[in-house]
């Protein structure tokens, strides 16, 4: 079994105590004809006594200090185990959360109506050379455009699509499109909506979308408004006799 640090360092100031203590004994010690032979054997059983006092009561200071080291070392770990673990449990649960959410903004039946959103963050126009005099302007060809898509039931018709922009992190609210508008600021977008069809259950609503800033990243989001046509009534009608 391996020796700690502590328990070595704790040996080595018990050593220390004994040599000073015989050192101080051999030094101050009368001569051998002035004291009697019983004195002398006490003094030595005394010696002997405070040398092993001083290596037990080291011994037991130093495993008692490893063992709350230990102690304190495994409460450390399980504070952070638990700790770990409650993280964990809230991002699982988190997830669930906006699964279930998800799934129910989809899930709309005839009649009702649903609002689907998506989000994108464009980084700036990045221009690397100019010769023009005066403000750097952005144009088509360098512009960072995306295909910002939202998804929707396959079943229901698009009733709305809408666009907001907002510099991220500042202080100043979502911005949204007129309507027909093809310009938000510095975001350029198409004028209308593409559809792509997904999957049997979904299908895509995309929008074009471009961000002509030479300074600023831009938050852009699409919310795509839909709802299902409701069930067809018939009408029950009395059948005229026949003649």
């Amino acid at each position: 079994m391996g020796i700690s640090e502590t328990i070595i360092a704790a040996i080595i100031g018990a050593l220390a105590t004994m040599g000073t203590a015989i050192f101080q004994l051999i030094r101050n010690r009368a001569p051998s004809e002035s004291r009697p032979k019983r004195n002398r054997t006490r003094s030595v059983l005394a010696t002997i006594a405070l040398m092993i006092g001083c290596i037990v009561g080291g011994y037991a200071w130093s495993a008692w200090r490893a063992m709350s080291a230990r102690d304190e070392m495994k409460a450390a770990m399980r504070a952070e185990l638990e700790e770990f673990e409650a993280r964990r449990s809230q991002q699982l649960a988190a997830a669930q959360a906006n699964s279930k959410a998800g799934s129910s903004a989809i899930a709309a039946r005839n009649g009702e109506s649903g609002i689907a959103e998506s989000l994108a963050h464009l980084p700036p126009c990045h221009i690397s050379s100019t010769d023009e005099v005066g403000p750097v302007t952005c144009s088509d060809s360098v512009a960072h455009q995306i295909a910002l898509c939202a998804a929707v039931p396959a079943a229901s018709h698009t009733t709305m699509v809408r666009v907001q922009a907002r510099v991220p992190k500042s202080e100043a609210g979502w911005e949204e499109r007129d309507a027909g508008a093809t310009t938000l600021g510095s975001l350029h977008m198409g004028l209308a909506a593409n559809e792509y069809p997904v999957d049997p259950q979904l299908r895509s609503v995309c929008l074009d979308v471009s961000n002509w800033s030479v300074e600023d990243t831009l938050a852009v989001r699409l919310i795509v408004e839909y709802s299902f046509a409701s069930a067809p009534t018939t009408e029950l009608t009395a059948a005229a006799p026949a003649i």
